[in-house]
């Protein structure tokens, strides 16, 4: 496997109540590559992306075993400070959801929580993700403006420079663009390619599409099982096993 690691998946078995919603998942992230997860529905990707920053934690009746390793730190060590672990993994959600107050003030809320009070460093900042949001010529002018004023896929842009602002080493995706119109779908779809160079980024996706577009690598989950890993040339073109293949040729959906 091309370049480093650090981010690895060992055993992770998540249970809601007495169902099994992921089994046995053991998975090594390539860094500064895009990984896109792929599978039906109910088979268990979302559950693996928030298994990644804690988010399951937030639900009632959720059972995590195995381990979670970033630079070999296991997240689900009783000492681990989780908010220091979603700072790390910034998330995309589905549908955009920018916070009450100005565009200005959606990117500059992380850094202001870090400590981050000169208005200046705050300008340079907001101006910094913005850009690499995509965003900042369209909205350079009107950064005092709410930021729910914005059409729904630049809102979904300015979600990601609001997430890049509290400096994360991940971007973790949940299909980020499914609420999206085709041009801001592919406007996002754009500026997460260019991030790579920077940042490891793991989607969660529907579309093969989308993963024949982005992917470096893919995963594909059935069931709540990893069924096949691997370059996404290789997956989606010559798949090992006849369970992704019936995925990715429709036979199952």
């Amino acid at each position: 496997m091309e370049g480093q690691s650090r981010l690895r998946i060992e055993k992770l078995n998540v249970y809601f109540g007495q169902n099994q919603v992921l089994k046995n998942i053991n998975l090594t992230i390539p860094e500064k590559k895009i990984t896109v997860v792929i599978g039906p529905s109910g088979c268990g990707k979302t559950t693996l992306l928030k298994s990644l920053n804690r988010l399951l934690d937030e639900q009632e009746g959720v059972r995590v075993e195995g381990r979670v390793l970033v630079d070999g730190q296991d997240i689900y060590q009783p000492d681990i400070d989780v908010t220091q672990i979603r700072k790390r993994m910034g998330l995309l959600s589905q549908k955009p959801q920018v916070l009450p107050m100005s565009i200005y003030d959606n990117v500059a809320f992380g850094p202001r929580l870090l400590g981050v009070k000169a208005r200046q460093e705050l300008d340079e900042l907001v101006e910094k993700y913005l850009q690499l949001a995509g965003l900042w010529d369209e909205v350079k002018h009107r950064l005092s403006e709410p930021a729910s004023r914005l059409s729904i896929g630049q809102q979904q842009r300015l979600c990601l420079a609001r997430g890049l602002a509290v400096e994360p080493e991940i971007i973790l995706g949940d299909e980020p663009t499914s609420a999206l119109d085709p041009q801001s779908s592919r406007n996002v779809e754009l500026q997460l390619l260019s991030l790579k160079q920077d940042y490891t980024i793991i989607l969660v996706t529907h579309i093969l599409r989308q993963a024949r577009r982005l992917a470096d690598y893919v995963a594909f989950l059935y069931f709540g099982e990893l069924i096949e890993f691997g370059p996404a040339p290789e997956v989606l073109t010559v798949p090992q096993d006849p369970r992704t293949r019936a995925y990715i040729t429709g036979e199952i959906s």
